[in-house]
């Protein structure tokens, strides 16, 4: 695996390298050999810092995975045109070369190495006392957790990966085949374990460790590996199947979540809207979002942003006060009405306005819907000092307890049927969506057992759930796959756009990703060329892709 090699270079260049002696008479003073590297948390901390700018850049969470998220039947890349980076992805044209798929790659790949590198020389670090040793377990907790997070992402993206669980040193054979993807998941389970073993909730971490990675994370990012892993997938002969044993899997996410929600460590908010407006005012709050992935740059700069708000918003004029939006991701009056009449949560989910140069909030009508955005991370809600037309300091919401909840009710469905449990956790979710306190009985909006004739009536609940209370925040797109329901709800998306064109309800308008969707290909995105051609074909391409 070529990319590897690149990594080398990059970790030496961190850690430095010992191979200077023999072109230098005298070692700079910069460099560290990695054996002496590691001599205290404080460089531990230097070090599994590296590892978390893997998912705080513009190449996985600052950007692409918003466009990963894409095409589904709620969200979509504006425009028809392919030829257009983004684009080509989210409508399906996708293809070997693509760039953003490499650097996506390589980033992952970055980061797996440099947690590979911390916990083969973690050893090395000294522990000066009892305090030490619990900053020392928590750095290591997060190294295990991050890298079961670069893993987890490479096998969605793009099915059997190469599992190297080793530091890379320049004599190595970077010529890795791919692994199934269930001896990564293996691997995954363990690194997951081991944070969760290794970390505490964020209500009890000390304030050096608040908003980084904590066990309820952990435990929630391995319930929801546990989810995917009972779920479909496209195999590598282009055919969608699910484990023998995937009920087992299920299992796995009703215990796992039972302990954290038995912890009460994490509950929802009160208010839908203001779970986006602290992320907006840059507010880290645990209690629901349990975690999100860190986005600051001081002065605006790429490195280290996000295009949270502009990228993925209600578009907004280029001199308005708030900062420009380009909004690129959109959607439609489709899925803004499934949400039932009196559920807050449409108005903040669904941005059916745009924003003037003179910050005059502007509806959009319905038969223009498709110019309809996300609207949970708008940039007239954003308080923070607009430094940049295109970047912001606006977090990723990477797990949240609402999430918790739904995945709970959707596992106790797949092993013991709809049972008063399931519908209790999905009531959690809808209450809290009409404005009620989401632990008490609310007869007006809860679902009761005898509301499904069968465990298929309430998938298909948790399926439109999941979409409305988690819509946007990178998962639907993964979600449909795992229900191998991608390419359905593609056409039917399809079908409901050319018919409202045809009764004049909607202006004329494409929707590319109905046409181009092919089954048993796009279910995965192809491996990046670069890494087939120079291993030698050591690495092979998804089914259906060519060079």
């Amino acid at each position: 695996m070529k990319t590897l090699f690149k990594i080398v270079l990059l970790v030496t260049l961190f850690f430095g390298v010992t191979s200077c002696e023999d072109l230098l008479t005298e070692k700079p003073a910069n460099f560290y050999s990695t054996e002496n590297f590691f001599n205290s948390t404080d460089k531990l901390r230097m070090a599994v810092n590296s590892v978390y700018t893997t998912f705080s850049c513009q190449m996985t969470y600052g950007q692409y995975w918003m466009v990963y998220d894409c095409d589904t039947d709620i969200s979509f890349i504006q425009g028809t045109n392919l030829g257009h980076v983004a684009r080509d992805l989210g409508h399906y044209n996708v293809y070997v070369a693509h760039a953003w798929l490499q650097e996506s790659w390589q980033a992952y790949y970055e980061g797996i190495d440099r947690a590979n590198t911390i916990l083969e020389y973690r050893d090395n670090v000294e522990i000066v006392d009892e305090a030490d040793q619990k900053v020392f377990d928590q750095l290591i907790a997060e190294t295990h957790c991050l890298r079961a997070m670069c893993y987890f992402d490479l096998v969605l993206l793009f099915g059997d990966v190469p599992l190297k669980t080793e530091a890379s040193k320049a004599e190595h054979d970077f010529n890795i085949p791919r692994t199934d993807r269930n001896k990564v998941f293996d691997q995954m389970e363990e690194d997951f374990k081991a944070a969760i073993n290794g970390m505490e909730y964020a209500v009890d971490q000390s304030i050096e460790f608040k908003g980084r990675l904590n066990k309820g994370a952990a435990m929630g990012l391995l319930a929801r590996m546990n989810l995917f892993r009972a779920g479909y997938f496209l195999n590598q002969k282009g055919v969608m199947e699910r484990y023998p044993n995937y009920k087992a899997y299920y299992q796995n996410v009703i215990d796992i979540t039972d302990q954290l929600i038995a912890s009460n460590k994490h509950a929802l908010l009160p208010n839908y809207e203001r779970v986006f407006r602290n992320m907006c005012e840059l507010i880290v709050d645990p209690t629901e979002n349990i975690w999100e992935i860190p986005f600051f740059n001081p002065v605006g700069n790429k490195h280290n942003s996000s295009m949270i708000g502009t990228y993925n918003g209600p578009a907004i004029g280029q001199q308005s006060s708030y900062g420009r939006a380009n909004s690129f991701i959109k959607t439609h009056n489709f899925f803004y009405d499934t949400y039932e009449e009196n559920d807050l949560r449409k108005d903040v989910a669904v941005a059916t306005f745009n924003i003037s140069n003179e910050d005059e909030v502007r509806p959009i009508a319905v038969n223009q819907s498709y110019n309809w955005a996300p609207g949970k991370w708008r940039r007239n809600w954003q308080t923070g000092q607009v430094k940049d037309n295109n970047n912001t300091d606006v977090n990723w919401l990477f797990i949240r307890y609402a999430d918790v909840l739904l995945m709970r009710a959707e596992a106790e469905n797949e092993v013991n049927g709809v049972t008063p449990a399931a519908v209790e956790y999905l009531n959690q979710v809808r209450r809290r969506a009409f404005g009620f306190d989401y632990r008490s009985p609310e007869p007006s909006v809860d679902l009761v057992v005898s509301d499904f004739i069968n465990p298929d009536e309430f998938r298909n609940e948790i399926v439109d759930e999941r979409a409305r209370e988690l819509c946007f925040e990178g998962l639907r797109r993964q979600d449909l796959i795992r229900w191998n329901l991608l390419g359905t709800k593609l056409q039917e998306t399809g079908e409901k756009i050319k018919n409202a064109i045809s009764q004049n309800k909607l202006n004329r308008f494409q929707f590319v990703a109905a046409e181009r969707f092919v089954p048993g290909k796009h279910e995965l995105y192809p491996i990046p060329d670069h890494e087939v051609r120079e291993t030698n074909g050591i690495i092979t391409q998804n089914p259906n892709y060519s060079e």
